[in-house]
């Protein structure tokens, strides 16, 4: 028995002997007051293998969309260095940071947090800032499209959109063959040179839209010149009064899907489960997907108190080859949940 301890302790000891140990010369970079009209700044966390055995960064995550991580790629020997790469972009993020890169390796600590600070002093901000999107018309919109946002069904709903013409010349705007759902017009219809003017819509759910998100193409025309226009308007349910206590509940056993790699003619599939917690019988208004390379199965339109709804997805049978990140959006009457998003991801070669 002594003699067997003696061993396991041995090889455990020769284990840990030959383990990667990762350390970082620095853990904090504190990039001081950077300015936002100079662009990103980056900042490489050198590291140092002081281990026996190759160190092989598995993966490197970042706490907000804002800072992009790169690392050393290749495994790093013992005794040899390699980086961590931080770049932040400080566009429309004036004020103070403070973010998190989070390493993981083979190597002993398994986890290492990096931070990144700093302070952004903001750019002076032009009209062209305030309308970042322009159209193939020339006007510019604070956003990338005409969006009237979320709708509750049954409502009729209306808004202001900003508008900037930049496009060199005196234009006269209208819109062509509107449905009888939706109204759209030009404030003032006629807009100078680097003129503003303020697009009045309205927009009537209980004559259109499915429940979710809708998107459609409208006409607009500026100098007799037609210029497709997309826009998009996001259906839910009016819950106002709605009693929680006994509404339906939504529970997934699991949100996430990543098929790994799949052969274009080999689809990949995982089936999702849904049920319904609650005391009530659940609405299920509409399923779709983002992405054309996947195909969803069917589902009913209620699911009864403890039933279960399993949806299955699947690519498409010669789906064109890339890195596929699709969304599957199940719009339902639960309170909670109305908006449930399903990831399904990997790469079909």
């Amino acid at each position: 028995m002594r003699g067997l301890l003696f061993i396991v302790c041995f090889l455990w000891s020769l284990a840990a002997s030959s383990q990667a140990l990762i350390r970082f010369e620095q853990k904090v970079h504190d990039f001081g007051n950077i300015k936002e009209a100079d662009g990103p700044v980056a900042y490489d966390f050198v590291f140092v293998n002081d281990g026996k055995a190759p160190i092989l960064i598995k993966n490197v995550e970042s706490s907000c969309g804002c800072t992009s991580p790169e690392w050393t790629k290749q495994p790093v020997l013992p005794g040899q260095k390699g980086f961590i790469r931080a770049t932040f972009d400080p566009k429309d993020r004036p004020s103070h940071f403070d973010k998190t890169i989070t390493v993981y390796s083979n190597a002993k600590p398994a986890v290492v947090e990096l931070k990144i600070k700093g302070n952004v002093e903001a750019r002076t901000r032009t009209v062209l800032d305030d309308y970042p999107y322009e159209l193939s018309s020339g006007l510019r919109l604070p956003v990338d499209h005409i969006s009237l946002m979320k709708v509750k069904k049954g409502e009729v709903k209306k808004m202001s959109i900003g508008v900037y013409n930049n496009s060199g010349k005196k234009l006269n705007v209208a819109f062509q063959g509107l449905p009888a759902y939706l109204k759209l017009e030009m404030e003032p219809s006629v807009i100078d040179v680097k003129g503003l003017a303020s697009l009045q819509v309205v927009y009537n759910s209980d004559l259109h839209g499915e429940y979710g998100l809708n998107e459609e193409t409208v006409t607009l025309v500026a100098d007799g010149k037609k210029y497709p226009t997309r826009l998009s308007v996001f259906v839910e349910e009016d819950f106002d009064k709605t009693d929680r206590a006994t509404a339906p509940q939504m529970q997934v056993e699991k949100k996430y899907y990543n098929f790994g790699s799949a052969s274009s003619d080999q689809p990949a599939s995982f089936v999702y489960k849904l049920t319904n917690t609650g005391k009530s019988a659940m609405k299920i208004h509409r399923i779709y997907t983002n992405d054309p390379r996947l195909r969803l199965g069917d589902y009913p339109k209620e699911l009864q108190p403890g039933g279960v709804l399993q949806l299955k997805v699947e690519t498409v049978k010669g789906a064109e080859e890339g890195k596929l990140s699709g969304v599957i959006s199940v719009i339902t009457d639960c309170p909670d949940s109305p908006e449930t998003n399903l990831r399904f991801y990997g790469e079909i070669k």
